[in-house]
């Protein structure tokens, strides 16, 4: 008796203090010295402070088409817990103009600003940069563990 007593408190300790997290951002056609941006943020999480992230920088064209797959593809035992994409009109990752590093890095700015507030971990410029993959096409099964989609 004493043992299934604590194994039900316990069940409803972590319970109670545990986060569950699911959560999508999107801002659409942003703007840095007139050349247009769009941001996608995608959480789920059993878990806080150590969740691993991924950085996708991508064409708006292929943001576009992927940014709403992601939650259909993510499978829960994904490596990432946290996707951030970013998608720059005319970006073309064989040549990153001056413009396109310049919104690389106020993005990646924002994400260290955002789990610095939230205390998670990997919340350094360079550790984030280092997170970088960039998306040449639709498929996001590259990058991402993906769960079949039914049709």
């Amino acid at each position: 008796m004493k043992s299934l007593f604590i194994l039900i408190f316990s069940c409803l300790f972590i319970a109670a203090f545990s986060q569950n997290i699911k959560c999508e951002i999107t801002d659409y056609v942003k703007n840095i010295d007139n050349k247009e941006y769009s941001t996608y943020q995608y959480i789920n999480s059993s878990y806080s402070q150590s969740r691993p992230f991924i950085v996708l920088v991508t064409s708006q064209d292929i943001f576009m088409e992927v940014h709403q797959k992601i939650p259909m593809m993510f499978l829960c035992k994904q490596e990432y817990t946290d996707i951030y994409l970013l998608g720059i009109k005319n970006f073309n990752e064989n040549n990153i103009s001056a413009l396109d590093e310049k919104i690389i890095k106020s993005f990646i700015d924002d994400i260290v600003k955002y789990r610095i507030y939230n205390n998670l971990q990997g919340s350094n410029p360079e550790y984030a940069l280092s997170q970088i993959n960039y998306l040449a096409d639709k498929d996001l099964c590259k990058v991402l563990i993906c769960r079949k989609l039914k049709k």
